[in-house]
């Protein structure tokens, strides 16, 4: 299990907690929303970076735009960088993440 696992299992546990004592609907659904990013973002780095492996030249062009070697904590990180500079015109930032490609975004930046 990585730490972005434990990130998100935290979370649900988190968010469990609130429902069970009834916490304000506000923050339950801030922890929500929280949770439906960070498993978006988690899911699109996972996928690109399996990608990356049957594909040379997404590692490669991680490495040319500066998030260094094919790992899961650069991929991640290209891919948060990414969503954020995302502008969803008022759109789900988890849903926009998941319709994202990154491979194909990480091309585009070289």
């Amino acid at each position: 299990m990585d730490e972005y696992q434990i990130e998100i299992r935290q979370l649900r546990r988190t968010l469990a907690k609130l429902k069970a004592e009834k916490a304000r609907e506000e923050l339950i659904e801030e922890y929500e929303v929280e949770l439906r990013i960070l498993v978006a973002l988690y899911q699109a780095a996972t996928e690109t970076l399996e990608r990356g492996y049957a594909d040379p030249a997404l590692p490669k062009a991680l490495a040319e735009v500066g998030f260094g070697d094919w790992t899961l904590t650069n991929v991640y990180s290209f891919v948060y960088e990414a969503a954020m500079d995302a502008e969803p015109d008022g759109r789900d930032l988890a849903n926009v993440i998941t319709h994202t490609d990154y491979g194909a975004s990480l091309l585009a930046e070289e």
